[in-house]
């Protein structure tokens, strides 16, 4: 249904040109201009499958152009009314750049009009606040850091000039606030990028005739970040269509090339509550949430690295399944009439039939890829495709992401499967790239809102683990591996990597650790409380059965294999990408004078003290564990801070540390430190270091200005741990992080033993 407003929308673009010269995309085969302004070959520029086609048409005839990718669209802001309903012809269309339009009006008014749809093109918030926009725009660093982009160029100011919103969410009625799509500049290190952002919401709406009643029933997103350059000639329109060309604004064209690698990126839209459901797209470790914004629009947040996408196309003899395909999807209907080979327009990998065309013809692609590229994409799925039940099922608001790099899968969201408990997603692509040699490797994830799983799958809470399973329709293999289930802002993450793509399509299926099948929702057994980890590692391919992850101490790497791995004693699990610090925000007082610091270690101003501390607001972090309970450490293990896990002092005991939490950032240490005989007592800020040569005298339990029980050492004080191997024992003597011999463990501590950390 989707895809129906996309074709009409452009058919009603084409029959405005000869009226209001609104130019549009449209790949259908249309003679050549008579002055071509196509920019010259450029390496640097990425081709879309139509046009790497065109490039290496046969030379025999009755071919027929078969791919599937992303078609274009147009990308500007417009009304329609038209004299018929849903699925209908014939009749009077009227289309308007702005719903003040006179025409647009006096149709609105005229209840023989049964149909409105509009695109909304998504500017920049700065410039249109409430309306379809793009808040902010950000490069996420690997420490965490975000660098800003700046809206530098609004394009399309003619040809789409917006309007204010007069959406109203209760009713489904108005229209969006709409604008133009804006280029944004990322500048770090002296170095810029510019990136295109080209965002839509569509509409549908119907009522009968004689009524003033308008059903919204179909809606859509389209949003996707393009690296752009620049070129430039004075012969080019504001609107116009140019091959090669993402957009084409006054003397420019904006030319989509290739994301520089190891990137990732934050973007912060503001979408009107009318779209819900599901989101597909090409997005690497997503971490997504939604929040509320008025009762009219919610913002969608949403992080990843860019991901690769599996492009299939080729020239095909126009005969047996494939002029089964052109009859059953009405592709030959776009074909230039007389042409000896047929160059039509290709399906989307998210179309409702696309996983069964693929399938029908999926043998004479030679299990190899057209292309594979980078993109950032986000698109709406259909919501037919819902599985859930019905109380499961929420009106409004995004529900949940699913992303792959294959080149087809199925829309909507996962299928659910009360009898195994899983959620699955069929998919497909071939097994090679476009060498015929190197291998895809298959990438799928998703992100979804925490009530809803939990409600699916009846838990209360959910697990730290999900098993990913490979199924393969050809010869009913399976793969399995388990993975870390993260959480952020009451969202799941997921994500799984590196299994194959085969000739028959495989299908995807997730499933919570400790699912039982039970007769009504709300019950099931839960697992054992999973291992202490802080991050997930990279999944290992699910042919294995298990979870690879990577443990760091200091500069040394280990990796860890296993059902449920654990790192070594001394290791901790290395972050996962675009994971950042933990922030913390406190609240220093001064009489009656308040003021916040947020960091990750804040400290209150001189004169201030410390009241209250609470968790602050921070981007998505990938994929951390859900419900692992109070993170204490594992048998033989040093009782240390988990990473992400910061002690926190708590309500009403202002300045006083709890057992097991830091001091007041502001409260000065004072330690004994020897030479020999020689002893002197320094004093400050934590951590508190001993000169040169001296050591930290060992600290007894409620000393003054000295940490208490299960508070941290200080960084130069050495531990003693008592290690055990049956009957025998040693002691080992060293600096945080102390480990034991191999084959010993180490000895619980009793509280307020000197020099150690408190008992686990």
């Amino acid at each position: 249904m989707i895809r129906g407003i996309k074709v009409s929308l452009l058919a009603i673009i084409s029959v405005a040109l000869i009226s209001t010269s609104l130019p549009t995309y449209s790949y259908a085969a249309d003679a050549p201009a008579p002055m071509s302004m196509t920019p010259p070959e450029d390496p640097n520029v990425i081709k879309d499958a139509r046009s790497i086609l065109r490039g290496i048409e046969p030379s025999s005839s009755n071919n027929a152009m078969v791919y599937f990718d992303q078609n274009q669209v147009n990308f500007k802001s417009f009304i329609s009314l038209e004299q018929h309903g849903a699925g209908q012809t014939g009749g009077e269309k009227i289309i308007c750049l702005t719903p003040q339009d006179p025409k647009c009006v006096s149709a609105l008014a005229d209840s023989s009009y049964q149909q409105i749809k509009y695109d909304v093109a998504m500017g920049s918030c700065d410039a249109r606040q409430i309306a379809a926009c793009i808040k902010t725009f950000s490069l996420v660093k690997e420490d965490g850091t975000k660098v800003k982009a700046q809206a530098v160029q609004r394009i399309y100011s003619k040809s789409s000039p917006g309007w204010d919103s007069t959406f109203n969410a209760k009713t489904n009625t108005g229209y969006p606030g709409a604008d133009g799509p804006w280029l944004w500049r990322i500048t770090d290190g002296g170095k810029s990028a510019d990136y295109l952002i080209l965002g839509l919401v569509s509409a549908l709406f119907n009522r009968s005739v004689g009524t003033s009643t308008w059903d919204a029933s179909e809606k859509s997103l389209r949003l996707s970040i393009y690296p752009v350059k620049k070129f430039e000639n004075p012969a080019y329109v504001d609107g116009g269509s140019e091959t090669a060309c993402l957009a084409v604004d006054t003397g420019v064209c904006y030319q989509r090339i290739a994301f520089a690698p190891n990137l990732r990126f934050a973007l912060d839209v503001r979408i009107p509550k009318v779209i819900t459901g599901w989101l597909n797209g090409r997005l690497d470790k997503p971490s997504a949430y939604t929040e509320n914004y008025d009762d009219n629009y919610s913002q969608l947040i949403v992080e990843a690295d860019p991901l690769e996408e599996i492009m299939t196309g080729k020239w095909l003899p126009n005969s047996g399944a494939v002029a089964q395909y052109l009859n059953d999807s009405r592709k030959g209907q776009t074909a230039a009439p007389g042409s000896k080979n047929l160059d039509i327009a290709g399906t989307d990998p998210d179309d409702q039939n696309s996983v069964k065309y693929y399938t029908s013809l999926s043998s004479q692609f030679s299990n190899t890829a057209l292309t594979n590229t980078l993109a950032w994409r986000l698109n709406t799925t259909s919501s037919g495709a819902q599985t859930f039940a019905s109380t499961c099922a929420k009106i409004e608001g995004v529900q949940g992401i699913v992303t792959s790099n294959a080149s087809v899968y199925e829309p909507g969201s996962p299928q659910w499967d009360s009898n195994e408990g899983a959620m699955g997603y069929k998919i497909a692509a071939p097994t090679f790239k476009s060498d015929g040699k190197s291998e895809n490797v298959g990438r799928y994830a998703f992100t979804m809102r925490a009530d809803l799983i939990k409600c699916v799958y009846g838990m209360s809470k959910l697990p730290a683990y999900a098993k990913v399973e490979i199924t393969y329709d050809g010869n009913g293999e399976k793969k399995t591996a388990s993975v870390v289930l993260g959480q952020f802002k009451d969202w799941v993450n997921l994500h799984a990597d590196n299994f194959v793509y085969e000739n028959s399509p495989p299908t995807v299926k997730v499933k919570l650790e400790g699912w039982t099948k039970s007769a009504g929702a709300g019950t099931s057994t839960l697992p054992a409380s999973p291992p202490n980890q802080s991050s997930p590692g990279k999944v290992a391919a699910p042919s294995t059965g298990q979870a690879t992850i990577t443990c760091i101490k200091g500069t040394t790497k280990k990796t860890v294999t296993g059902t449920k791995p654990v790192c070594p004693t001394g290791y901790k699990i290395q972050e996962a990408p675009g994971q950042v610090a933990p922030q913390v925000t406190i609240t220093c007082i001064k009489g009656t004078t308040k003021k916040t610091v947020t960091g990750a270690k804040p400290v209150c101003p001189t004169g201030y003290k410390m009241s209250v501390a609470k968790p602050t607001t921070q981007a998505p972090a990938v994929q951390q564990p859900v419900d692992q309970g109070n993170n204490q450490p594992q048998p033989g293990q040093p009782n240390q801070p988990q990473p992400g896990q910061p002690n926190q002092p708590q309500p009403g005991q202002p300045n006083q540390p709890q057992p097991g939490q830091p001091n007041d950032p502001n409260g000065d240490i004072t330690i004994t430190c020897t030479k020999g005989s020689e002893s002197k007592q320094v004093t400050g800020k934590s951590p508190v270091q001993c000169p040169t040569g001296y050591q930290m005298k060992p600290m007894q339990p409620g000393q003054p200005n000295q940490p208490q029980p299960g508070q941290p050492i200080d960084p130069n004080a050495d531990i003693t741990i008592t290690c055990i191997k049956g009957s025998d024992s040693k002691q080992v003597t060293g600096k945080s992080p102390v480990q034991c011999p191999t084959g010993y463990q180490m000895q619980p501590m009793q509280p307020g033993q000197p020099q150690q950390p408190a008992k686990p």
